[in-house]
């Protein structure tokens, strides 16, 4: 039997960071998702469902990992997408824009 891996980047991470602040925007916790590219650089990226969309498109993104360590890096606002209700929850995609420190 064969596996395919398909799209996914050989050396993927995924974690959860604690503790998030955006731009000096407290946030909520996030999915982080840090892989190598093609060429060997580094790639990340991080959810995070928040009520309160920070209104910059771009800033320092930081957090805590479950062992404690602290990451941050660059990021710039890829995507949000507002949901349905009366809560309007929004599903924020940050891209990151240069590297990650803490990892």
């Amino acid at each position: 039997m064969r596996v395919y891996r398909g799209a996914v980047p050989p050396r993927h991470q995924r974690f959860a960071l604690h503790d998030v602040v955006f731009a000096g925007v407290p946030l909520p916790g996030a999915t982080l998702d840090f892989w190598q590219d093609a060429n060997d650089r580094p790639q990340w990226l991080a959810r995070v469902l928040t009520r309160a969309c920070p209104d910059v498109e771009s800033g320092g993104l930081s957090g805590r990992t479950k062992d404690g360590r602290e990451v941050s890096g660059h990021a710039l606002v890829a995507d949000h997408q507002v949901g349905p209700g009366s809560r309007r929850e929004t599903l924020v995609v940050f891209h990151g824009a240069g590297p990650l420190s803490g990892l």
